[in-house]
């Protein structure tokens, strides 16, 4: 799918491309729903073009850089853990993960885990490993060599 104007009709994940691990699981789940002819969208927000296309919502990109943001076919943002819930509730062979994620007794550990364990380790990776961060706002650099393979 091509990058998401914020008027179109599907979910869309905004992931940071620059992030080795956040791109691989992005790239993982659209070519699992390319296969089973899910429609979603997929905005590398590190790519100069797509910096700013979380403002009409309010998040800032250093915001954006630490933790996933899907917006639904509504138009209705959700981050972290709900936010992969949304991309996995469209392709059938990640269903079940968020059917769990989303159970009343599992959301609260999931959102915790994911919120104060792995999007905070992942972004500071992230900040150490590009060593850019003026004034304690990181900056990631954009991820030219996957540009063919994303959109």
């Amino acid at each position: 799918m091509t990058d998401r104007h914020p008027l179109q009709s599907y979910t869309t994940s905004y992931y940071n491309g620059a992030c080795p691990i956040c791109r691989h699981e992005m790239m993982r789940y659209k070519s699992h729903a390319e296969a089973a002819g899910a429609t979603l969208g997929w905005v590398d927000i590190s790519k100069a073009e797509n910096q700013n296309a979380l403002k009409h919502l309010g998040v800032t990109q250093d915001m954006a850089y630490r933790r996933i943001y899907v917006v639904d076919s509504k138009g209705t943002p959700a981050a972290g853990v709900d936010g992969l819930a949304l991309i996995w509730a469209e392709i059938p062979r990640w269903r079940w993960a968020a059917a769990v994620t989303q159970h009343p007794l599992i959301i609260p550990v999931a959102r915790f885990v994911y919120d104060q364990i792995v999007a905070k380790l992942i972004y500071e990776w992230n900040r150490r490993r590009l060593g850019r961060c003026p004034s304690g706002v990181c900056v990631m650099p954009q991820n030219p060599s996957d540009s063919a393979k994303q959109t």
